[in-house]
C-alpha cells in the first residue's frame, strides 16, 4: 500500500494523505497528488526517452512517477530514475523547474544533464520496455503523432521553454 501526500494549489503539503489507486477517493478542487517527471539530456543534445510496457500503456515517456508520502519531489525522482533504469543521479546537478498544474496531479518538472551509457542501465521490465536517446525533434514527432504520454509531451515542451532551447 502506497501513501501519498495531498498538495494544494500552491504546491504545499496539506497533513492529508491518501492511498495509490483508491478510486473511493475524491480530491478537492484545492487537492493534488503529486508527480515527479525527469528529463535527461545528454551533452550531445540527445534526451533518454523510454518506451512504457505494455502494462503502462507502451508509449513514449521520460522517466518519473508520484511522489510518495514524505517524500519531496527532488527525493521522488532520485527514487524513480534509480527503479526504472537502475542509475543513482547527483542531486547538485538536477535543475528544478517547478510545477505544472493540469488535470489533477501536480507535476514538478525536473532537468539534468549526464551522459548516461544505455549499457549502464538496468530497467525495471514492469514499467520499461527499452530506453533509447532521441532529438528534440524526434521526440517532437512523437508528440505530434500521439505517441508520447500526453502529460510528458506537455512537460517537454515546458522544459524547452524554460530552457530557451
Amino acid at each position: 500500500m502506497e501513501l501519498l501526500d495531498v498538495y494544494d494549489n500552491s504546491g504545499n503539503v496539506t497533513g492529508k494523505t491518501i492511498v495509490r489507486g483508491d478510486k473511493t477517493i475524491t480530491l478537492g478542487e484545492n487537492e493534488h497528488i503529486a508527480i515527479a517527471v525527469i528529463f535527461i539530456e545528454s551533452s550531445d543534445g540527445k534526451f533518454l526517452i523510454q518506451k512504457t510496457s505494455k502494462e503502462k500503456g507502451g508509449e513514449f515517456s521520460s522517466t518519473g512517477g508520484h511522489v510518495n508520502s514524505g517524500e519531496t519531489p527532488l527525493e521522488a525522482i532520485k527514487r524513480e530514475v534509480k527503479e526504472e533504469l537502475g542509475i543513482d543521479i547527483d542531486d547538485e546537478n538536477i535543475e528544478e523547474y517547478g510545477f505544472l498544474s493540469f488535470d489533477m496531479p501536480l507535476r514538478y518538472l525536473f532537468y539534468i544533464n549526464k551522459d548516461i551509457n544505455i549499457e549502464d542501465i538496468k530497467i525495471q521490465k514492469e514499467e520499461v520496455d527499452y530506453v533509447k536517446y532521441m532529438s528534440i525533434e524526434e521526440i517532437e514527432k512523437l508528440i505530434k503523432n500521439n505517441q508520447m504520454l500526453k502529460s510528458h509531451g506537455i512537460m517537454f515542451n515546458e522544459l524547452l521553454i524554460k530552457r530557451k532551447i
